[in-house]
């Protein structure tokens, strides 16, 4: 059987699975697993058969085919494909209020891209919008490093990122730019109004592209006192996204 996995969507291991399972069974098409005695794929089985899914035992050859990793843990979910480049921007401009939205600007790395979609579901953002090209697809790996951060998130993949923030910016959202160079620190950082806000996260090695820095309302920093220069963006995603939502006036 040849796999195409840029037609599917697959999620590895027990954890991330079952979070899956938990949260989005409607979701999920199948579910892969080896046979085994586990305590933990047998439970995976039992909840996958209480919501009516077809699991398919397999072996950790096949796992490790579909999933593109030997580290699947004995079980692969395939998951509905979302097309997230047809999201209507301007009907959540219009609709949500004090929006928080992060905007990933040439993320290559899958593990890095995971943990910023992770943190950033932790933080409150109701939005991610990522450059499609220059940077990683949803892949396997970055499903398990996002371990279910797309769950009840809006996803926007596109290439357009500059006339996204010119609609941003016509609508009052505040726009943060985030670069190692800037003296602005993080913490210095008032309290944002109601209209909302989108931070800006660059690529490992060049940060954020000048054309989009260049459209910023203000770009910060995070203060480093030690010998490294700057922080891995999965990090910096951390500090920065939980300040701004100290940040945000909340509203009932």
């Amino acid at each position: 059987m040849t796999i195409d996995n840029r037609k599917s969507n697959y999620i590895y291991g027990i954890h991330s699975v079952k979070s899956f399972l938990n949260s989005s069974p409607k979701t999920i098409k199948k579910i892969y697993i080896k046979k085994t005695d586990n305590k933990n794929l047998r439970n995976i089985i039992r909840i996958a058969l209480d919501n009516k899914l077809r699991v398919i035992e397999s072996t950790n050859t096949y796992l490790s085919t579909i999933s593109m990793t030997n580290k699947h843990q004995g079980v692969v979910c395939e998951i509905m494909t979302s097309d997230h480049t047809n999201f209507k921007i301007d009907s959540y401009i219009q609709y949500m209020e004090n929006p928080f939205i992060v905007i990933l600007d040439n993320i290559q790395d899958p593990r890095n891209l995971g943990s910023c979609i992770r943190t950033a579901n932790a933080a409150g953002v109701s939005l991610i919008i990522k450059k499609k090209s220059n940077s990683s697809g949803l892949s396997p790996v970055v499903h398990k490093s996002a371990s279910g951060g797309l769950q009840g998130i809006h996803f926007l993949e596109t290439n357009n990122i500059a006339t996204i923030i010119k609609k941003l910016k016509n609508n009052n959202i505040r726009i943060i730019g985030t670069d190692h160079k800037s003296k602005k620190n993080i913490y210095k950082l008032k309290k944002t109004n109601n209209n909302g806000v989108a931070v800006i996260l660059g690529s490992e090695g060049d940060g954020i592209s000048k054309s989009l820095l260049d459209m910023c309302d203000e770009i910060l920093s995070i203060p480093i006192y030690g010998s490294v220069e700057c922080l891995n963006v999965s990090v910096a995603a951390g500090i920065i996204l939980f300040e701004v939502a100290s940040k945000l006036k909340k509203t009932k």
